[in-house]
């Protein structure tokens, strides 16, 4: 098991760093509202800070979506209920670049739980938690971009699920933002707010806009 460990970690952290560096230089920052600039502080402004940061290693724009992300997931799965850690560690690589490519906040999210469930079956989750992270706040920028309320909701809850409450905190200010004028996406924010205020998971729902 240990090495199984050593390998999924390695390898996890290669796969980022390799196509961290295809995101280089792309330009948009991530723009924190007026209203919100001077009520952040603590958690909040370490939240506004990371996301800037992130921001400009996300690649603008769409690129075709040929659904080689699903595929490439979908075969992680699979090599998972073989018990083949090493092999899905190798295709989660492949789906993270090609979710990169697809400029999707979907791929993005696919992926950052694909690689929670990577570290479930190798025994260590907390170490997973890492690349989830990254690939959960590109999903977030993405979202954001794409003006996705639905999606920047999906997003919350899977930092609900890491147990990240200022980056919660933070999809539920931006969804709010993106819903303003639309009274169903509002309706759909509020209720995403109730269900954390009680401790139940946030869910998007299923309905892009």
């Amino acid at each position: 098991m240990a090495s199984t460990r050593h390998v999924v970690l390695t390898a996890g952290f290669l796969g980022l760093g390799v196509i961290g560096m295809g995101m280089l230089a792309h330009g948009a920052r991530f723009v924190v509202p007026r209203h919100e600039q001077g009520a952040s502080s603590g958690a909040d402004a370490a939240v506004h800070g990371e996301l800037d940061r992130t921001e400009s290693f996300v690649p603008a724009g769409r690129g075709r979506d040929d659904d080689l992300w699903r595929a490439y997931i979908d075969l992680v799965g699979k090599e998972l209920e073989q018990g083949h850690v090493d092999v899905a560690v190798r295709v989660w690589q492949d789906a993270y670049g090609a979710a990169v490519e697809s400029g999707r906040w979907e791929g993005m999210l696919a992926v950052g739980d694909a690689f929670l469930a990577i570290g479930r079956a190798a025994g260590t989750p907390r170490g997973a938690r890492v690349n989830a992270r990254e690939a959960y706040l590109a999903a977030l920028i993405r979202a954001r971009r794409d003006r996705s309320v639905d999606g920047t909701l999906r997003v919350a809850g899977a930092f609900q699920r890491l147990d990240d409450r200022a980056v919660v905190a933070q999809c539920l200010h931006i969804a709010a933002d993106l819903a303003a004028g639309n009274e169903g996406a509002q309706q759909r924010v509020r209720e995403a707010r109730q269900r954390w205020a009680d401790g139940e998971p946030i869910a998007g729902s299923g309905q892009g806009t």
